[in-house]
């Protein structure tokens, strides 16, 4: 993006934007000084980013996240800001170091969490300055991202009404194995504001169910919106 932003107002530049560009070409980070910027690319305030990532799980975007993440904490690489994010969720959030394990920044493979940890990080956020636009970026039920097709719950009419109150990321990891497919993890984790005004935090995880394909999945996500209007409806 950089690269083509340069090139877009005149500037030359010696790389192209969509090739292999070697990380050992770059020369090192601290070797140009203030004085001899030309550009800077400025990117969307990072609630943008975040609504982006968590209302389609935009993958590629957590993972990003979470190198920038590093980078404010001194480190450029995926290895060293998964640590300094371990540290700073048992430190600042309190969650126990033996409730979760992560990979990377987007939750892939077997990336694994308690729902005690999922649970405890929900409302602690719930707590923070940034809440609003954490709360905004979750894809909403019945609306709009990831949820926007989990409708089935509408059928019912003493569900109906959930329809915009349940905010939830989703998670979904599948996987292959000799004796079939496996939906090995679907989740979802957020917030519902209940028919009686409640504000609640929670989680909802489906584990190793075995699928035929696509259908059998979209079928988890219709009975985990249905659990979730009964729970808007029920507290």
């Amino acid at each position: 993006m950089l690269i083509e932003a340069l090139q877009a107002v005149g500037i030359k530049v010696d790389a192209a934007p969509v090739a292999f560009n070697p990380v050992n070409l770059l020369p090192p980070t601290s070797s140009y000084p203030p004085d001899t910027k030309i550009a800077e690319l400025t990117g969307l305030p990072y609630s943008d980013d975040a609504k982006l990532v968590l209302k389609v799980s935009y993958n590629i975007g957590a993972d990003t996240s979470l190198l920038l993440f590093g980078l404010t904490q001194g480190v450029n690489n995926m290895g060293d800001a998964l640590v300094v994010e371990r540290n700073n969720l048992i430190s600042n959030y309190g969650i126990p170091g033996d409730e979760f394990e992560f990979v990377d920044g987007s939750g892939d493979g077997f990336t694994t969490a308690t729902n005690g940890a999922v649970t405890k990080m929900l409302l602690d956020m719930a707590a923070k300055p940034a809440f609003p636009s954490f709360l905004a970026a979750q894809p909403i039920l019945g609306v709009d991202g990831s949820l926007a097709f989990v409708t089935d719950f509408q059928s019912d009419s003493t569900l109906a009404g959930a329809t915009g109150q349940v905010r939830a990321k989703t998670g979904t990891f599948v996987q292959g194995t000799a004796s079939g497919i496996v939906l090995k993890a679907q989740a979802l984790g957020g917030y519902i504001k209940t028919n009686s005004g409640r504000q609640l935090a929670y989680e909802l995880v489906v584990n190793d169910v075995a699928i035929t394909g696509l259908n059998d999945v979209i079928q988890v996500f219709q009975d985990e919106g249905t659990i979730s209007a009964i729970l808007w409806r029920d507290n």
